[in-house]
């Protein structure tokens, strides 16, 4: 399947691992033990037996899950949220980019309306651009179809530091200094092929809030996540939601949320629970989730179809349809199986070692190899 949401991030995990041993080599601190599950458990005990069967070769602190087909649905966590509190289904956390596939349901509600065309350029909405860039259409950033590359030029240069100190690379990120960064920085790859990139997706999001005279945050709330239903997720909640769980890295030290204005479309700042984004995975598996058309792929790679911030493949004689999340300090993954009405939601207040433990997690309690 192709990049996830900040995977690219954790494909340094290795590295991260040999830079960190260096320091606490030369520092005399021993390292962190990855983080894993306690005892507790909460919700469905039925479910949460089988969340803690998925995850018994995975490391986190804690799991959370809804799941359910079209008769309905349950939830279960296992772990802890932070010291001396369990997780549970309902414990807010980052999503990561899991918020592209609500910015590509934000794209397809707008075309719908016609206030957009997947054609509309960022030049006819930012008449001021100039060059590659003024005519790069949002569908070219919806799919990330664009050749710009995963960060901005100010996060790219923070995040050797940041990946090794679990800050936030992206803190510097407005929408006027992105706009500014992208109109003169070089493209990562040809235009038409699949180049994943998180500054195009805050480019796409801030497009749309200049286009349609909104922020981005109203915007999500007022045309996807009210019709959805899913009133614990917000986006740039200030102060952040009470109760959130603790983030920790691979290694079980504490990481730093990842927030910033203008990247707020691509993932930064943005908080769920489990139940809300198994209302998202049980929308997406009814085929009624607001938006609908960014489920469909528009580009095909060897390993998946892209939509408009969603993927989909062939597994087992079945078509899946998700998107995943992930910061140094979380994952997350939302799944559904439209022919059988099955779907999922997974988050885990823990980066991890792997690309996407989450969606691991997902497709097993699928039943999906």
């Amino acid at each position: 399947m192709p990049a996830d949401p900040f995977r690219s991030a954790l494909r340094t995990s290795g590295l991260l691992a040999v830079l960190t041993a260096a320091v606490l080599a030369l520092t005399g601190a021993a390292a962190p033990a990855p983080p894993a599950p306690s005892a507790d458990t909460t919700g469905d005990p039925v479910l949460a037996a089988r969340l803690r069967a998925a995850t018994a070769d995975l490391a986190g602190q804690g799991f959370a899950v809804a799941a359910g087909d079209a008769t309905g649905g349950t939830s279960a966590a296992i772990g802890t949220a932070a010291p001396g509190r369990a997780l549970t289904a309902a414990t807010p956390q980052e999503i990561g980019s899991v918020t592209k596939g609500l910015t590509g349901l934000l794209l397809a509600d707008a075309v719908e309306r016609g206030e957009v065309a997947p054609t509309t350029t960022l030049g006819d909405v930012h008449p001021w651009l100039s060059g590659p860039l003024a005519s790069t259409t949002l569908e070219e950033l919806a799919t990330h179809t664009s050749g710009l590359p995963r960060l901005s030029t100010r996060a790219a240069l923070a995040a050797p530091i940041t990946a090794l100190t679990y800050g936030n690379p992206y803190r510097w990120d407005t929408p006027e200094n992105l706009l500014r960064d992208a109109a003169w920085t070089p493209l990562r790859g040809p235009r038409g092929e699949f180049a994943y990139s998180n500054l195009g997706y805050a480019l796409l999001g801030n497009a749309l809030a200049q286009r349609l005279g909104q922020p981005y945050p109203q915007l999500l709330r007022e045309r996807v996540l009210d019709p959805l239903g899913t009133t614990a997720t917000e986006a740039a909640p200030d102060p952040l939601p009470a109760g959130r769980a603790r983030e920790l890295g691979p290694d079980g030290r504490p990481s730093t949320p990842w927030r910033s204005s203008g990247s707020t479309p691509a993932g930064t700042g943005v908080y769920s629970t489990a139940e809300d984004l198994g209302e998202l995975a049980a929308a997406v598996a009814r085929g009624d989730v607001p938006g609908a058309r960014a489920l469909d792929a528009v580009v095909q790679t060897p390993g998946a179809g892209v939509g408009w911030g969603w993927l989909s493949a062939e597994l087992a004689g079945r078509t899946v349809v998700g998107v995943n999340g992930a910061t140094t300090g979380v994952r997350t993954s939302v799944w559904a199986v439209p022919a059988t009405g099955r779907w999922v939601a997974v988050t885990s207040p823990s980066g991890g070692t792997g690309e996407a433990d989450t969606q691991t997690v997902a497709f097993r309690l699928l039943g999906l190899a």
